[in-house]
C-alpha cells in the first residue's frame, strides 16, 4: 500500500469518526429539544436550554455533512470536494477555538442569584406537583443538598414560606436512610431544629460546582480530541488535494 493510499484510508477513517460524532450530537440535541423528562422547567431558563439544544443540532448536522463530504472527496478522488471540505473544516475549527476561549473566560462568572430567585419564586414544597418543584425535590434528595445556597433559601418572602408558614424548609432538605425519595427521614423534628446529621446544610449550587470542577477534564479532553481529529482531517485533505489529478 502506497503513501497516497494510506493517506486516503486515514482520511476516510477520520471522516467516519467526524460523521459518527455529528450523529451523536444530533441525537443529544433532539433528546434535549423534545425534553422527555421535563427538566427544562427546573429553572425558568427554558429559552437557554432550547438554544443549547438547537445549537447541538446545528453542530451535529454540520459535522455529519462534513464527514460525509470528506468521505466522498477521498473515495471519489475529487479535488473540488476536498477543497470545500478543507475550507469548511477550517471554519469549524476556528469557531470551536473561539467558543472554547469564550467558555473558559466566562464559565466561572455564572452566579447562583438567578437560580435562587427562581427557586424562591416558583418552588411550592414537597407536595408540589408541578415539574419545577418535583425536579428540585429530586435533585435535593438525590444529591443530598438543600436549596441553591442552603436552607436559608426557603426563608421569608419565598413562595414556599407563603404556602407552608410553619416549616423552615422542605423535607427534601432532610437526611434520609437512602438516596431515593422513598427513603424514610432520619428525623423530621431534628431536621427542623437543624441538628447535625439530620439536615443537608450545603446548597445544590456549590455541590454542582464541585462536581463540574471535578469532571471538567472529561469534556475538555473530548474537545481536544475533536480538535485533533479536525487538524488531521485538514492535513490529509490538503495532502490528497495536491496529489490527486
Amino acid at each position: 500500500m502506497g503513501v497516497l493510499s494510506c493517506v486516503k484510508y486515514l482520511m476516510f477513517v477520520f471522516n467516519v469518526l467526524v460523521f459518527a460524532g455529528g450523529i451523536c450530537l444530533v441525537s443529544v440535541g433532539v433528546w434535549v429539544a423534545v425534553d422527555p423528562a421535563g427538566f427544562q422547567d427546573i429553572v425558568a431558563a427554558k429559552p437557554v436550554l432550547s438554544v443549547g439544544a438547537y445549537l447541538l443540532l446545528a453542530v451535529g448536522i454540520a459535522l455529519s455533512l462534513l464527514g460525509f463530504l470528506g468521505c466522498c472527496g477521498a473515495l471519489r478522488r475529487s479535488r473540488p470536494l476536498l477543497l470545500v471540505f478543507f475550507i469548511l473544516v477550517s471554519l469549524v475549527f476556528v469557531t470551536q477555538l473561539v467558543g472554547a476561549v469564550l467558555f473558559l473566560a466566562h464559565w466561572k462568572q455564572i452566579r447562583p442569584e438567578l437560580f435562587l430567585s427562581e427557586l424562591r419564586r416558583n418552588y411550592c414544597g414537597d407536595e408540589g406537583a408541578e415539574v419545577f418543584s418535583v425536579a428540585w425535590n429530586t435533585l435535593m434528595v438525590t444529591f443530598s443538598c438543600c436549596g441553591v445556597l442552603g436552607p436559608e433559601d426557603f426563608g421569608n418572602g419565598s413562595r414556599f414560606q407563603e404556602l407552608h408558614p410553619g416549616m423552615p424548609w422542605p423535607q427534601a432538605c432532610c437526611a434520609r436512610d437512602g438516596l431515593l425519595q422513598a427513603g424514610e427521614l432520619l428525623g423530621w423534628e431534628q431536621c427542623q431544629e437543624r441538628s447535625p446529621g439530620y439536615i443537608h446544610e450545603q446548597g445544590c449550587f456549590p455541590t454542582f460546582s464541585k462536581t463540574l470542577q471535578k469532571y471538567i477534564s472529561v469534556p475538555g479532553m473530548c474537545s481536544l480530541a475533536v480538535l485533533g481529529i479536525e487538524i488531521f482531517a485538514m492535513f490529509f485533505a490538503f495532502c490528497l488535494y495536491y496529489n490527486f489529478d
